[in-house]
């Protein structure tokens, strides 16, 4: 693993390393070891400093992201394998740990495993260069943070950890937060990349990961928005037919006539303006995987022809006779509702049973409110990429919350275009709730204004109850009474939704670690 943009902070007298991977520069009269320069610099870490531990068989990027994080007043300590970090993991508390995946021995998934059984709830960074879908789904299950794909930089390193450590809860019991969104790159998708933590999402990714390797039709389904295309595009991916192509159609977009010359080809003098033979989207996937989006918008007629190349694989191109065979696996996405259709008579069933062997939905937005942060967060940083701009560089608190409040009707795509909106419009280095558009702050000050019940009977306390237990009372009893609406209950309560996510997380750490106490 090499890190670009790593400045040397090693002195040359360093002899050597002493048991947990630190500089040392030789041993003292008794024997014990004398701390090297870089564990010097800027002071050694004091005892509340949190402690990393990177995981590598690269011996000098391991040294490289040791020295860079050292500097910025972390205390680090490094192996080289996953069986040495285990043994270190074993004697030292570990507040994050940045671990290779392929490494000899001991991978980096198997290590996490391993660390979850030693320490528990630790979180991590994973940096790979096989980045997958696979990989990110099952390292989110080990309690990875983010998925860094090589090759990488410093400073995405430095910004990865600042988000693990500061999102960890202050506590004497050094309680581990909730894993962070894994960023999940996509190879060949123009650095578009699915993001997301939530149960739901997860869930999803587990259902794109099995069904991926299988070579059968799939059925996309999801609200406008959600981001079907790219769930598409990891299946391709991920499949056996990653190596060939992956081509779009957009159904909706072409009238009937166009679109059947653009699916199956068209022959010389087959219509007016026809000059040429052209080949068609079926003979252009030959080998790889044919993406059709919004495909209950077809036609009846055109429903006959693609129900018969799913079954028989054969098709003719728009004024020819020529029979041609079809090696193409077909995914599709719809908005709509097909058994709906069905019934309607807009929808040929064969066909919608010959789509929905397999359908995976993409939950909307607000079936995934733990994604939205990460989310604005990735679209900030994606944004300011495409701009060329240089700020905004972060997004207030308040910002969040009304993110976190909104409706999302136009789901994903309508909260990057709200983070894009705000990042060319923004004057400085932070985007504030004026920087959004009206329709998202209308929004959410329309939803709390219906959904705020009148208050019911006052909280009643004992006389030294703590402030935690009232404050649980208070949460849970506002929840309760709006039917578990968070955005409505994070308005009675007057704090942020995005403060009310964080200290429902708090609560349910706290019970699962009363339950272990009690089992113990």
């Amino acid at each position: 693993m090499h890190v670009p943009d790593d400045k040397d902070a090693l002195g040359k007298d360093a002899l050597g390393k002493d048991a947990l991977g630190r500089d040392v520069l030789g041993k003292d009269a008794l024997g014990n070891p004398v701390p090297g320069r870089a564990s010097l610099a800027k002071d050694a870490p004091d005892a509340s400093a949190p402690v990393i531990l990177i995981v590598d068989d690269d011996r000098n990027g391991r040294e490289s992201l040791r020295r860079g994080l050292a500097r910025d007043g972390y205390e680090v300590l490094t192996a080289e394998n996953g069986k040495i970090a285990l043994a270190i993991a074993q004697d030292n508390p570990i507040d994050l740990v940045l671990t290779d995946l392929i490494m000899p021995g001991l991978g980096g998934l198997d290590f996490l495993e391993g660390l979850a059984v030693v320490q528990p709830n630790t979180p991590a960074i994973l940096i790979s260069a096989f980045a997958s879908v696979d990989t990110a789904v099952k390292a989110v299950r080990r309690g990875v943070q983010d998925v860094l794909e090589k090759p990488i930089r410093l400073r995405d390193v430095r910004r990865a950890v600042k988000r693990a450590i500061s999102a960890r809860p202050v506590s004497a019991s050094r309680r581990r937060p909730p894993p962070a969104a894994p960023v999940l790159p996509l190879r060949g998708s123009h650095g578009r990349t699915l993001v997301g933590r939530s149960p739901a999402f997860l869930k999803m990714l587990d259902v794109v990961d099995r069904v991926a390797p299988v070579n059968t039709t799939v059925l996309v389904l999801g609200e406008s928005g959600t981001g079907k295309e790219l769930v598409a595009e990891a299946i391709h991916q991920r499949s056996a037919r990653a190596h060939g192509p992956l081509v779009k159609v957009a159904c909706a977009a072409l009238a009937e006539g166009v679109l059947e010359a653009e699916l199956f080809g068209n022959e010389r003098g087959a219509y007016t303006g026809a000059h040429e033979r052209r080949k068609g989207r079926f003979e252009l996937a030959h080998g790889g995987t044919l993406f059709l989006d919004e495909i209950g918008e077809l036609s009846p007629a055109l429903q006959v022809k693609l129900l018969r190349v799913l079954q028989e694989g054969e098709f003719e191109r728009v004024g020819g006779a020529e029979t041609l065979r079809s090696d193409v696996r077909v995914i599709a996405a719809t908005h709509r509702t097909l058994d709906k259709e069905v019934e309607a008579g807009r929808f040929r069933e064969d066909l919608y049973w010959r789509l929905n062997v397999i359908a995976v939905r993409v939950p909307p937005l607000r079936e995934r409110r733990e994604d939205i942060v990460p989310l604005a967060e990735h679209f900030l940083a994606k944004a300011r990429a495409s701009t060329g701009r240089d700020s905004p560089r972060s997004i207030d608190e308040g910002v969040l919350d009304v993110f976190c409040a909104a409706a999302w009707p136009g789901n994903v795509r309508e909260l990057e275009n709200a983070v894009e909106r705000a990042v060319v419009l923004t004057r400085g280095d932070c985007i504030r709730v004026e920087d959004l558009p009206q329709n998202v702050t209308a929004a959410v000050s329309d939803d709390a204004a219906e959904n705020e019940p009148a208050r019911g009977d006052p909280i009643r306390f004992e006389v030294g109850q703590s402030l935690a237990a009232l404050e649980r009372e208070a949460i849970c009893r506002t929840l309760e009474a709006v039917g578990d609406n968070r955005e409505a209950a994070a308005s009675i309560l007057g704090i942020g939704v995005a403060t009310l996510y964080r200290r429902l997380k708090e609560m349910a750490a706290e019970d699962d670690a009363g339950t272990d106490a009690a089992d113990a």
